[in-house]
């Protein structure tokens, strides 16, 4: 039987943390894998499996997941939401979202939509939503993530979408990254297990496809309610070629309003280097057709305290996904990373790899954005 969970306020331990804390009020447990397959298929993937409520023993799930096909430079998303937070969104958070955003049409139509029992546009309706311990397994339908381990730091998902299928295993090659250097450098509790080995099998409509690579763990949860506020993130997982790395995080607060800036460095050894000394600079725009939202899709990083600067580009610009609520989208893909380092004794380092870049809250409202191509 696992343990009591610990008071908050104290350390982040495994396996006591990998599962569900029911103070929160939201948490979530996320991925991100680029694959290779036996018949020449070249793969990203994400899913992130949300848990959501006030009280400890009403809970809504909220399920995303995305496959990127490399070659072809096309995406297939996944998007479901279960009645008890289908029913929670039309009952408490949309209210509060309009109690402080009255003039949002938007969401007084989605709030009417929910009271009639109908979803937005590309959901699915989510049912037979399991959270189980000893060790942790998060089953929302057809879909699951099983931990295993004595940290349960090794996982096993599995995604089912009308377009694909995808059955794999995540094995951390690093031990857990404290995000912040205490795991808390926000108001949620974060750690991250930045690169695992990963395998398994995908299904499309080309048929069954054996795959190998590198992916990505993320949990978080906590209690806030940024996004009820109108709040967004920048946040980019990179995976560097050497064996290294990064992840880079700005919060937002309305227009080209932004705050609480940080990169962490994972080393080769797992060793964890933290700075909230970060300049961003967006480069260039892709604008969606769907929800008319401005997306910066290259940007340009400067990390002063690890002498990096650094050029990120999405691997191709549609890329959104679908959000309930007031966000109504997100843009979550693959990127690829380019730069250089400047070493102690004055010499620099081209840095290349790969990862996911998350933004957040651009959909919800109007931005002013020059050198904008919409698709």
């Amino acid at each position: 039987m696992r343990e009591m969970k610990k008071k908050r306020g104290q350390d982040i331990t495994l396996p006591m943390d990998a599962g569900k804390h029911d103070d929160s009020n939201v948490e979530w447990w996320y991925c991100f894998a680029f694959l290779n397959g036996d018949r020449g298929g070249r793969y990203a993937l994400m899913t992130c499996f949300f848990r959501i409520g006030e009280t400890s023993f009403l809970k809504g799930h909220y399920l995303i997941h995305s496959l990127i096909d490399l070659n072809r430079k096309v995406n297939h998303n996944y998007s479901a939401i279960d009645p008890s937070l289908t029913m929670q969104m039309a009952g408490f958070y949309l209210p509060l979202y309009l109690l402080l955003n009255p003039a949002d049409s938007h969401i007084w139509k989605q709030e009417k939509m929910l009271l009639k029992g109908k979803l937005p546009a590309l959901h699915q309706k989510l049912s037979g939503v399991k959270v189980t311990e000893g060790p942790t397994e998060l089953i929302y339908g057809k879909n699951k993530m099983t931990f295993s381990g004595e940290l349960e730091d090794s996982f096993e998902v599995t995604l089912s979408h009308p377009h694909y299928e995808a059955e794999l295993g995540f094995t951390p090659e690093k031990p857990v990254a404290l995000i912040g250097g205490q795991g808390k450098p926000g108001e949620l509790y974060y750690y991250s297990h930045t690169r695992n080995r990963v395998y398994g099998e995908i299904r499309t409509e080309k048929g069954l496809e054996s795959v190998i690579g590198y992916g990505w763990f993320d949990h978080q949860w906590g209690r806030g309610y940024s996004l009820a506020k109108g709040r967004g993130w920048n946040w980019f997982g990179l995976q560097l070629s050497d064996g290294r790395e990064l992840l880079i995080n700005e919060m937002t607060a309305g227009k080209n309003k932004t705050h609480s800036m940080m990169a962490n460095l994972i080393e080769i050894d797992g060793s964890l280097q933290f700075t909230r000394e970060v300049c961003f600079e967006k480069r260039s725009y892709w604008r969606s057709f769907e929800t008319n939202a401005s997306y910066p899709v290259t940007w340009n990083i400067t990390i002063p305290d690890f002498g990096m600067e650094l050029s990120v580009e999405a691997e191709f610009p549609k890329q959104e996904m679908p959000i309930i609520g007031p966000l109504r989208g997100i843009w979550e893909g693959a990127v690829k990373v380019s730069g250089i380092e400047i070493l102690p004794g004055g010499g620099r380092k081209p840095i290349s790899g790969r990862g996911f870049m998350e933004l957040v809250g651009y959909a919800g409202h109007k931005q002013d954005v020059n050198n904008s191509h919409t698709s």
